[in-house]
């Protein structure tokens, strides 16, 4: 009988465990399972193994810090969505910013020949990542083992934003969309630990407004270089839509991105060319008919649209203004998403996805060095499917900001 006992005892722990998964199963999107199985994939590795990363490929630049920094927040994201993920999510999370500060993922700071070891100066697209992971490891997951990295990291990124100019990115460029990663983590660190560093986002806009504006917008340029005072408006477009992605969500800053928002969609978003075909989404069909019921006119509702990488008149090559394109649009998805347009987000992911797919179709045809790229894109662009607005996966940010705002 014991033994009876303990087999039917088992079976239904078997069972159980079989409805918990089926559960999560169902409360996921297939984007949201392609995240969570290649953060399971790539976090089972062993810590200096990047195989997955494109490092059997590796020549130039591989975008280690993107990938692992885009597929975290992706990770938050589906966590969100589906809260009985916390426990594996804190784990997997904690293993991506592991990698992070892996010399490998450093790497091509010192192979391409820039001066100083790029952790303690400049190198915005870097620091700014790995210090938002770094809160969210806390925010989002209750991690403190990074918390002496994130004070000292926070400190450093609030007053190199508030120096002479906001932080480069590489010697003698810098990005705005960069630095607003390096202000939303200072925001975290605020709300955590009751620290006032946001505020050099406010200083950071001022700045960019009087150096690189764009002209008859609230918008900024993109590449500004100090020893020139020049900035470009080539990747307008997509500079924007990232620096309206990380920096709404900041109290004191959500004003200016809904006056950039309205700038910004006016200036860049397009009908775009691409035709209902093989790439139309599965929901395509039963999402027009809810639009449509919620009295959505048919003659504004455009399956796909796209984001000029620069504004009208800017001269662009053909590839340059399809590389422009690309990443604006995918940005723009975020952007998007981060202002509650969720026509204008379901139209851009949708040619997102189009996009990617044929981006997955020719990868492995590229030169081993646009590999890399193309890898990288794809995270970006699963991220701008499957993300969720930082307003809910920092679920309580309403509250921080009330608390904020009436100070």
């Amino acid at each position: 009988m014991s033994g009876n006992g303990f087999s039917r005892k088992k079976f239904s722990s078997v069972l159980l465990l079989l409805f918990a998964f089926s559960l999560v199963s169902r409360a996921l999107t297939p984007d949201e399972s392609l995240v969570l199985e290649r953060a399971r994939a790539i976090a089972d590795a062993p810590i200096d193994d990047f195989s997955l990363l494109g490092e059997k490929e590796l020549q130039g630049d591989a975008g280690y810090r993107y990938q692992l920094a885009f597929l975290s927040y992706s990770l938050c994201s589906v966590v969100q969505a589906e809260p009985a993920l916390r426990n594996e999510g804190h784990t997997l999370f904690t293993r991506l910013v592991e990698k992070m500060e892996r010399p490998k993922t450093l790497a091509y700071w010192k192979r391409d020949g820039y001066p100083g070891d790029g952790l303690r100066r400049d190198n915005a697209m870097y620091r700014g990542h790995l210090n938002l992971m770094y809160g969210l490891a806390h925010d989002r997951f209750g991690e403190t083992r990074f918390d002496e990295r994130f004070h000292g990291l926070s400190r450093e990124l609030m007053e190199e934003i508030g120096s002479e100019h906001p932080i480069c990115c590489e010697p003698d460029i810098l990005f705005i969309q960069c630095n607003s990663v390096a202000v939303l983590s200072l925001w975290l660190h605020d709300r955590a630990f009751g620290s006032s560093y946001a505020a050099s986002g406010k200083r950071l806009l001022s700045w960019a407004h009087d150096r690189m504006p764009l002209a008859g917008t609230t918008l900024v340029q993109d590449g500004y270089h100090p020893s020139t005072g020049k900035s470009s408006a080539q990747r307008a477009g997509y500079a924007n839509a990232w620096t309206i992605t990380f920096l709404s969500p900041v109290p004191q800053l959500r004003r200016d991105m809904q006056t950039m928002y309205a700038d910004w969609k006016r200036t860049f978003v397009e009908p775009s060319p691409v035709r209902v075909g093989k790439c139309e989404a599965s929901d395509q069909t039963l999402w027009l008919e809810e639009m449509l019921s919620a009295g959505v006119q048919a003659t504004t509702l455009g399956l796909f649209r796209i984001v000029k990488g620069a504004p009208a008149g800017e001269a662009l090559s053909f590839d340059e203004m399809l590389a422009s394109g690309l990443v604006a649009t995918t940005f723009g998805a975020l952007a998007a998403r981060a202002e509650g347009d969720e026509l204008l987000h379901r139209q851009l992911t949708h040619t997102v996805a189009c996009v990617d797919g044929l981006v997955a179709a020719f990868e492995k045809g590229l030169p081993p060095e646009q590999q890399g790229q193309a890898r990288t894109y794809r995270t970006v662009a699963l991220f701008a499917r499957t993300f969720r607005g930082w307003n809910e996966v920092l679920e309580g940010a309403d509250k921080a900001k009330s608390a904020l705002q009436g100070q």
